[in-house]
């Protein structure tokens, strides 16, 4: 395919192409990778889920995330999803389609290293071409992060191409929506989002600035003073004046179209590390003021639906909250009423062809009159009890299980946390036999990194390799003349649980190793780090220094203001004293 450059003047465009409808929405981002413990910012797991699955009140669903990989050779952005194949992905979206819905494919991410220079524009158009027409994506959303917003030649390479998607689409008669979720710090007049909101005027269809993860940054207002994003008690005030800041054009932020203008929230607080909001009326409370000031906005967007489908650190589940909440907000739309997931799937009995399962279920708020079962990921039966036996299964084999609660106006729940479950081996065949992996030990230990060594394994069957956890998740597999790891980003000063298990070519499993834990270093000398500097980007697991202390990094950011330096009064989600 080749896509020939517009000879519409870039720099100067005033064209305005067809625009999506001025319906309102509520934007949720799908996750697309494994769902393991202890992902969210107070210990909770989100919920991986068919895009089938999310609330219909959800109208635009953004994949997260078209991106390049760290080790990817490829230097064009990609998307493939995780565990569908390409098949399936295309029939989930045009489920949602028939449902009246938008899906967009989301490029970035934090770990996303776009960088694209001019000479590559063609290919990236020829990918965001391909991709839309491979899976019936309607449109494209900017969700670039900290040094991949301004790498290489991405502000001017990004939005050149999506100018020429935007025309492709236009010719055959659709609108490809363009969209943008930055960090709200970003869109001060000299922010470095400016550039792509410049170069798309005319183009894009919303923007929904991010009012989460920026502590204390916020708004200043005349008469009223400093409105912080993490300052609970002035939430709805906080809300109010940055969007009527940004979508007037004032208080030193660019100007948004308020037609234009989505807010972008926390599910909940294992989404994000500030920014939650406690009481929905807050909410509903600006949007109104924003209404009575002339200045009505286009919906709400949150990350994620994973998260409002997931659980916290206890097991609880968040039970939709977000959407229960807004879902109205979509015209004609109700909040969904369902009843809460299943908990505690276990399995009580395994035989060479049959697995029994029990889980627990909570009767309220919702009632369930009866639980699905999900065998990877297929519907494979229903039961109004909370137990049942899997029958006619292969000997010897592992499969994923999870259960969902269905009330009696057939409203049906997140699924419960999956659980991996093997049926025995059959005693009439040759059983194979894969040793577990012996003595594992460390070898070397940094403040960032941890290697790790263990003995082979034997086996019957020739082995495939060895799979590595930490803190019980998967993390790698190396093959079998690999005997040692080394695990890298980690957080200094921090201890870690590694378990190694062997894997045959058949996909026998072996018995764990050993567990061995590991505490990495912390580099007790102040001045032994780089200092800490205002306006500059961290990674999670950098370590600096400041006021005679060493710090560590726990999630990336830039330093923006003063009052994130580690140690100050709102840096406790960012940085944590190494002793």
């Amino acid at each position: 395919m080749s896509i020939e450059k517009s000879s519409v003047n870039q720099a100067t465009n005033t064209a305005t192409y067809a625009q999506a409808d001025n319906s309102k929405i509520v934007m949720g981002f799908w996750h697309n990778w494994v769902a393991t413990s202890g992902q969210g910012y107070k210990g909770g797991r989100f919920t991986e889920m068919p895009l089938t699955d999310i609330p219909v009140q959800y109208n635009v669903v953004a994949v997260a995330f078209m991106k390049v990989d760290g080790g990817s050779s490829d230097p064009i952005p990609d998307f493939k999803p995780y565990k569908y194949s390409d098949a399936e992905f295309r029939r989930q979206i045009d489920v949602l389609h028939t449902q009246g819905r938008k899906v967009l494919i989301s490029l970035g991410g934090a770990d996303a290293h776009v960088e694209l220079q001019s000479h590559q524009e063609n290919a990236f158009v020829e990918r965001i071409i391909e991709l839309t027409d491979r899976y019936a994506f309607d449109g494209l959303d900017i969700d670039l992060e900290q040094s991949a917003i301004t790498a290489a030649q991405n502000q001017q390479v990004i939005p050149a191409a999506l100018i020429r998607v935007k025309e492709h689409y236009r010719q055959q008669g659709k609108n490809f929506i363009i969209s943008m979720a930055p960090e709200f710090p970003y869109l001060n007049k000299t922010g470095i989002y400016i550039p792509y909101i410049t170069a798309l005027e005319g183009y894009y269809d919303f923007i929904a600035p991010q009012f989460y993860n920026q502590g204390g940054d916020g708004v200043s207002v005349e008469n009223i003073g400093w409105l912080a994003q993490n300052n609970d008690a002035q939430k709805a005030d906080f809300l109010y004046y940055l969007t009527e800041s940004l979508t007037t054009g004032t208080r030193g932020f660019t100007k948004i179209p308020h037609d234009k203008f989505v807010i972008g929230l926390p599910t909940n607080n294992d989404a994000a590390a500030t920014g939650y909001v406690i009481n929905p009326q807050d909410v509903f409370t600006a949007l109104d003021r924003l209404s009575a000031a002339g200045l009505p906005i286009k919906g709400l967007m949150t990350w994620s639906v994973n998260w409002d489908a997931g659980f916290d650190r206890d097991g609880r589940a968040y039970n939709w909250e977000f959407i229960n909440r807004y879902g109205s907000l979509v015209e004609g739309g109700t909040p969904p009423q369902q009843p809460a997931a299943p908990t505690n799937l276990t399995s009580s009995a395994q035989t060479q062809d049959s697995i029994a399962l029990q889980w627990a279920h909570s009767s309220t708020p919702v009632p369930a009159v009866r639980f699905m079962i999900y065998r990877d990921g297929q519907l494979v039966n229903s039961t109004t009890a909370t137990q049942f036996t899997d029958t006619n299964l292969p000997s010897d084999s592992a499969f994923e299980y999870a259960v969902s609660a269905v009330d009696a106006a057939n409203n049906e729940s997140a699924r419960s946390a999956a659980i991996i479950v093997r049926t025995l081996a059959d005693s009439g065949e040759e059983n194979s036999f894969v040793s577990a992996p012996g003595n594992l030990r460390d070898v070397d230990v940094t403040a960032t990194s941890a290697t790790v060594m263990w003995t082979a394994s034997t086996s019957t069957n020739a082995l495939k390799g060895y799979r590595v956890y930490r803190d019980g998740s998967y993390i790698s597999e190396v093959v079998p003349s690999q005997l040692s790891y080394t695990d890298s980003g980690l957080l200094a000063a921090t201890t870690y649980r590694y378990v190694v298990i062997a894997e045959d070519i058949t996909g026998k499993l072996s018995e764990p190793s050993n567990t061995l834990s590991v505490t990495t270093q912390s580099g007790n000398e102040p001045g032994e780090y780089p200092q800490w500097t205002l306006r500059a980007t961290y990674l999670a697991g950098n370590i600096v220094s400041h006021n005679g202390k060493n710090w560590v990094c726990l999630q990336t950011h830039t330093a923006y203001v003063e009052s994130w330096a580690p140690g100050a009064s709102d840096s406790a989600t960012l940085w944590r004293e190494v002793r």
